[in-house]
């Protein structure tokens, strides 16, 4: 297993590990039992109907991570995939990405995803090179605003009728940070 971080928060280690095929049922279950939670914020979550859609998507994270497009981890608290951080649509010529995450409602409420986050942001500066990371929030999403927020991610904008969710236009907020040492 390769680990990108791990850190501890009320006495439960947390890892940010590159998926592997194990990881898909536990994966899988986070997302049946929470699908929907999950899936009002992420439509993806409705498509997920069974482990080997979540083995397929792990192959798939795995091609695009050797591509350099993304950058997939698994949160693991305790051992257990608990959700997934990711770094997307980057673009290494401009130096950027855009940070997307979800994690099983049981682990919420505890600091884990904010520090998850905040782990793949200091990858993607000192390891990575970027200069800045987009984090796209749903406005009825405070939840994950607040992740936003409290690591001090910019609000530039709120983007109107961004995403179309369940047949609805919805409008997202559109934060960023820039590495500190550019």
């Amino acid at each position: 297993m390769f680990t990108i971080s791990q850190f501890t928060i009320n006495n439960m280690t947390i890892s940010l590990v590159l998926p592997e095929i194990r990881h898909a049922e536990a994966l899988y279950e986070n997302i049946a039992h929470d699908r929907k939670e999950l899936a009002h914020f992420l439509p993806w979550a409705d498509n997920m109907t069974s482990v080997n859609d979540e083995v397929d998507f792990i192959k798939a994270m795995r091609v695009d991570t050797a591509r350099y497009e993304k950058l997939a981890l698994v949160v693991l608290v305790d051992g257990e995939p608990a959700g997934m951080v990711d770094l997307h649509n980057i673009k290494l010529k401009n130096e950027s990405g855009e940070i997307g995450y979800w994690l099983g409602q049981k682990y919420q409420g505890q600091g884990i995803m904010t520090q998850a986050v905040k782990k793949l942001v200091e990858v993607s500066f000192n390891q990575l090179g970027l200069h800045s990371i987009k984090l796209l929030a749903d406005t009825n999403n405070q939840p994950s605003r607040a992740i936003a927020e409290r690591l001090h991610f910019e609000h530039v904008a709120r983007l109107k009728d961004e995403v179309k969710y369940h047949g609805q236009f919805c409008d997202m907020e559109l934060y960023i940070t820039f590495n500190p040492k550019n």
